[in-house]
């Protein structure tokens, strides 16, 4: 009789180790025998009439693999049924003993169970969405930013004004000493220009641009930044870096007209300003949507992970915990909480996907092949070339890449209609520049 013990049985995990009587493998061995023998085509022997003795020679490693597994299968979905249970995933299997002549197989199986989640309750979540309309004085602040994008530049020999593009080589030092890519030759930047990024990084390039407004080429700047104390890099938090840049080069900017010639540039065949300012739209529509997309992923998991309250299988958290910690090895010596860290962001991503898999039950996942192609057609034409290119390379795991995508979109969209939503009026440039 097969022997059967609850390792562990908690709310998240029900662990069983299951031991196999060698009269139940055998049975099973001699089946998949038998199943073999029907069919096997051995020199010397007609089809079926192999002699048991030859057949167990030539094909016993086959036999012993695929009774094991199948014995693990039955008994894994025996105990699913007996239990009732609702699972997160496939349960895991663990092989203790193979059997052999003084030993029985046994195994232990893991069974990540589906938590209690009211997602009905989904409607006393609230959160809120950026709503945007594009209007005038957006397509014109791209428009701007393309023509800048595109200025023409020619060198001078006066000092350097806003504006103007620098060509600087700097040389960074702490307490006088030298740090690890303290240096760099040919540095461009351009004066009191819109710098993106961290604070450290907006504020020295803002004290590069006071430095070097109004000094001439071959004239020399020093700048003093103090790093802040919570930088990543631990040899420059909370230090003074004070920086000597010899300017080498300054140019003067010209926007380009928006004439036919500009507009052909940007691959847009018109003589005429407003069809070109409607091209800029179409494409700033793309661009918002798309944005649109990662900003509502990222404020509803946020506010999923936080609403529904319960404690993820710890196996499934440790597995996904490895990989991770391969992912950040980097950061082990320079972050002495890391561990700390990767664990409460494993714990995060399991706990979104058991309640991504609760959402899937209520949206549509039988999608077609047509659906999934017209998809990609209604999307920004980056989007279409990358999936273009991956459709013709390997059609059939494209398809199901899109059709996920396609049902994570519908989760986010779940969520959002169902709770209780607010809608924050934005602008264009808000909702873009946001990290």
């Amino acid at each position: 009789m097969t022997g059967q013990k609850i390792i562990s049985d908690t709310i998240t995990e029900l662990k069983v180790s299951v031991e196999i009587p060698r009269e139940e493998y055998d049975n099973q061995f001699n089946n998949e025998l038998t199943s073999i023998a029907k069919t096997a085509k051995l020199d010397g022997f007609r089809q079926g009439k192999v002699p048991s003795s030859v057949l167990k020679k030539k094909y016993e490693a086959q036999c012993h693999q695929k009774s094991i597994s199948a014995l693990i299968d039955f008994h894994t979905q025996k105990i699913n049924l007996e239990k009732k249970l609702d699972l997160i995933d496939s349960p895991s299997v663990k092989l203790l003993e193979t059997p052999t002549k003084d030993k029985n197989l046994s195994f232990e199986i893991t069974f990540n169970k589906m938590p209690e989640i009211k997602i009905k309750e989904i409607n006393k979540m609230r959160i809120s969405i950026p709503e945007v309309d594009i209007v005038d004085q957006d397509i014109d602040n791209v428009i701007n930013n393309i023509r800048k994008q595109n200025t023409i530049w020619s060198d001078s020999a006066n000092p350097a004004q806003s504006g103007d593009k620098i060509v600087v080589d700097y040389e960074g030092k702490i307490d006088g000493k030298d740090f690890k890519n303290n240096k760099q030759d040919d540095f461009t930047f351009t004066i009191n220009d819109t710098v993106k990024g961290d604070p450290a990084t907006v504020a020295l390039f803002k004290e590069f641009s006071i430095q070097c407004l109004n000094k001439k080429v071959d004239d020399i700047a020093e700048v003093s930044n103090d790093m802040p104390k919570d930088f990543p890099d631990k040899d420059l938090a909370g230090k003074t870096v004070n920086y000597k840049l010899v300017i080498k080069k300054i140019s003067n900017g010209k926007l380009p007209n928006l004439d036919k010639d500009f507009f052909a540039q940007l691959g847009i065949t018109t003589e005429d300003l407003n069809e070109f300012k409607d091209n800029v739209k179409n494409h700033m529509q793309f661009e918002l949507k798309d944005k649109m997309v990662s900003k509502k992923y990222g404020l509803v998991n946020e506010q999923l992970v936080d609403f529904f309250s319960f404690n993820p299988p710890e196996s499934m958290v440790k597995k996904h915990q490895l990989e991770l910690e391969q992912q950040y090895a980097a950061l082990k010596s320079s972050d002495e909480n890391i561990d700390d860290k990767i664990h409460e962001i494993a714990s995060k991503r399991v706990k979104l996907n058991i309640i991504y898999i609760k959402l899937a039950k209520e949206v549509n996942t039988n999608i077609t092949d047509q659906e999934a192609i017209d998809f990609c057609n209604e999307q920004s034409p980056s989007f279409r070339q990358f999936y273009g290119e991956k459709l013709k390379k390997d059609k059939s795991s494209t398809l199901l890449d899109v059709k996920n995508k396609m049902v994570e979109n519908s989760i986010v969209e779940y969520a959002i209609k169902m709770s209780d939503t607010t809608l924050i009026k934005r602008t264009f440039s808000e909702v873009m520049d946001e990290q």
